[in-house]
């Protein structure tokens, strides 16, 4: 079953969201590791700060690619 751009859009778009939301858990007691000098916790949210904002422009582009 082929995925239309609309709905791959969204599915692109819903990967960080997701993925803070239910992957905090798993990292949340990981003080300890420093990752850039900071604690794992605080640079797993800062990255995916960061990702959140390239995955939306990618469901941009994939969104509006044939128009």
């Amino acid at each position: 079953m082929p995925v239309s751009r609309e709905r791959l859009a969204f599915l692109v778009a819903l990967i960080a969201p997701v993925v803070m939301i239910f992957g905090a858990p798993l990292v949340m007691p990981r003080v300890e590791p420093f990752v850039l000098g900071l604690p794992f916790n605080l640079f797993w949210h800062l990255m995916w700060l960061i990702v959140g904002p390239v995955l939306l422009t990618i469901a941009y582009i994939i969104r509006t690619r044939g128009e």
